[in-house]
């Protein structure tokens, strides 16, 4: 048995992301169009000889035993019967409260680091099982590439991911948490009938169509960008830099700018960079990357 193993956990963006009214049953309906990318949390991975013990190291603020890491490694014993004592130290990078899923594909990776650490000889559907109690967004991170994300984000189905564009992902500097988000959508957007509902298969054309001519929507951006107006600015700052392409991802804050080639990125990236906010160069992932 292996003593550790190392683990990329990458964030994703929403390109796309209807949400609709609040369903009887107190839950929110999506459809999402989902893109791994490369900014990328790292987890490692260690065996310890003492039986039972979960040792978290790293900032993902909460307590480290409420963590998403934590929760999925708890997951893996109780699916295993593992009693490996178990330190997993996570760096950060991907930017908290920001819309990325960071959370989410720490939890993917921990799941994955612990089969190839423990080689528990868990299936692919009990993996994905075990996600999807621990969140909503978990099972995308254990296939990444892109899909088109629906229900509660519990329906996912892959679609080939494009790679052909560059990112500049930028965190404005406020983190928004999802219950605010969806409490802010409820309160100010009672009425969802008015918004663009493209379906599955034309939100798929359309992202194989130019950046230039790409018509997405993001039904948090209006109520989260108008509660944080630095989203908005951080938005319009990318297209001004050259972006075809500019939106926030999730419920906010984080904004990501879509760009036909990396020079461009990368000169926007600095630019945006040097009013203090954290402004990250990216690519889109075909698929996710392999255990390092």
């Amino acid at each position: 048995m292996a003593e550790s193993v190392r683990v990329e956990a990458p964030a994703k963006i929403n390109i796309h992301l209807r949400v609709y009214r609040r369903r009887e049953d107190g839950f929110h309906g999506i459809l999402s169009l989902f893109q791994a990318v490369s900014l990328a949390d790292r987890i490692v991975i260690r065996s310890l000889k003492e039986p039972d013990l979960i040792e978290i190291d790293g900032e993902m603020g909460c307590p480290a035993d409420r963590s998403t890491v934590y929760r999925a490694a708890e997951a893996y014993r109780e699916m295993t019967g593992s009693r490996t004592g178990l330190a997993i130290s996570v760096e950060k990078r991907i930017p908290i409260g920001a819309g990325l899923g960071g959370g989410s594909s720490d939890a993917a990776a921990t799941l994955l680091g612990l089969e190839r650490l423990l080689r528990g000889g868990l299936g692919r559907a009990e993996m994905a099982k075990a996600s999807a109690a621990i969140g909503s967004d978990v099972p995308f991170f254990l296939e990444g590439g892109a899909a088109i994300v629906s229900g509660r984000g519990e329906a996912i189905a892959p679609i080939a991911a494009r790679t052909d564009y560059e990112l500049v992902v930028v965190f404005p500097g406020v983190s928004v948490g999802t219950a605010e988000a969806y409490g802010l959508l409820d309160r100010e957007r009672p009425d969802d009938s008015s918004e663009p509902d493209p379906d599955a298969e034309e939100i798929e054309r359309r992202y194989r169509g130019p950046l230039g001519e790409w018509s997405f929507v993001n039904s948090f951006e209006p109520v989260i960008g108008t509660a944080h107006r630095e989203i908005f600015r951080a938005r319009d700052e990318l297209i001004g830099l050259g972006a075809s392409f500019a939106a926030m991802s999730g419920s906010g804050s984080a904004v990501f700018g879509a760009f036909e080639d990396r020079r461009s990125a990368r000169r926007a990236r600095d630019e945006m960079g040097k009013g203090g906010q954290e402004a990250f160069l990216a690519a889109p992932l075909a698929r996710l990357p392999t255990l390092v």
